[in-house]
């Protein structure tokens, strides 16, 4: 396992492959186990890519972080990692939801380093009621399989994802309830 101690947390990471540096950012709750599911099929034949996989203080295996107590903090947080695991070079920044607002604050300011930048289910609106979006409506459902499930399961897993069968009930699984089921 690999952690790195910044001033305000020690942050666990996972480093994979080789190459141009990508640092992945997860959303709130879940771990980076999010982002290694969601990414690391993209990059299975690929080569030339050093994908950085934090896990944001609060969650997942990342340890003393209290004394953060909000999204600047976090922030900074994440900018010192960044530093320390890659000084002085260029690289990508991938972020999902939450991660995706953190990404936005990096960009603001070290335009200079930042090669470019992905963003998954962005947050542009932090504040909840500010927001504007769709109802959730269920795309499809694959009904013999959703009759293997609990009713909390099939509640949680509809309450979630629009494409309701086996393949994404197990990715939901083990990258997102994985992550934020894990004891603290």
């Amino acid at each position: 396992m690999s952690f790195c101690k910044v001033s305000k947390a020690n942050i666990y990471y996972e480093i994979i492959g080789t190459g141009t540096p990508i640092v992945m950012l997860h959303g709130y709750s879940p771990d980076h186990q999010l982002m290694k599911g969601c990414m690391e099929p993209v990059f299975a034949e690929s080569d030339g890519w050093k994908r950085i996989y934090i896990d944001l203080p609060g969650m997942g295996k990342t340890t003393d972080y209290k004394k953060i107590n909000n999204s600047d903090e976090m922030l900074e947080a994440v900018i010192e990692l960044i530093h320390f695991l890659i000084p002085n070079e260029r690289y990508l920044l991938v972020g999902e939801s939450y991660g995706g607002y953190l990404v936005r604050g990096i960009m603001r300011e070290y335009q200079e380093q930042i090669l470019g930048a992905a963003f998954i289910c962005l947050l542009i609106i932090p504040d909840k009621q500010s927001r504007t979006v769709p109802e959730q409506s269920i795309v499809s459902a694959d009904k013999d399989f959703l009759s293997t499930l609990t009713k909390h399961e099939l509640e949680d897993f509809s309450s979630h994802l629009v494409v309701l069968d086996e393949y994404n009930c197990h990715r939901y699984t083990n990258e997102v309830l994985a992550g934020i089921e894990k004891p603290f």
